[in-house]
C-alpha cells in the first residue's frame, strides 16, 4: 500500500459489498499457509487508515469482523468531527 497507494486493486484489495460497509476496503496479504485481511478506508486522498486485522479462516468474511472494522471506522470519523468544532 506503501508503494501503491490507492492504486492497489484486485486481488490485493477489494471494497467490502454491502450498503452497510460502503467506506470499507479490504487488504488481502498471503503468507506461508495463511491469509490475512487487513480491513481499512481512505478518508481522504491517498492516506489509508487500517481498522481491523484477521486471519481468514472460512470463505466468508464474518460479519462480526466487518462490524469491528465500521465501529472503528465511525469512532475514527467522530473523534475528527470533534477536532474540527
Amino acid at each position: 500500500m506503501e508503494k501503491f497507494g490507492n492504486e492497489l486493486h484486485y486481488p490485493h484489495v477489494e471494497k467490502i459489498k454491502g450498503k452497510k460497509y460502503k467506506d470499507l476496503w479490504e487488504l488481502r496479504i498471503e503468507f506461508a499457509s495463511n491469509i490475512f485481511r487487513i480491513f481499512f478506508f481512505l478518508p481522504k486522498g491517498n492516506i489509508a487508515i487500517l481498522l481491523h486485522g484477521i486471519v481468514k479462516k472460512k470463505q466468508k468474511t464474518p460479519k462480526k469482523e466487518l462490524d469491528i472494522a465500521l465501529d472503528r471506522m465511525n469512532e475514527y470519523l467522530r473523534r475528527k468531527k470533534d477536532e474540527l468544532e
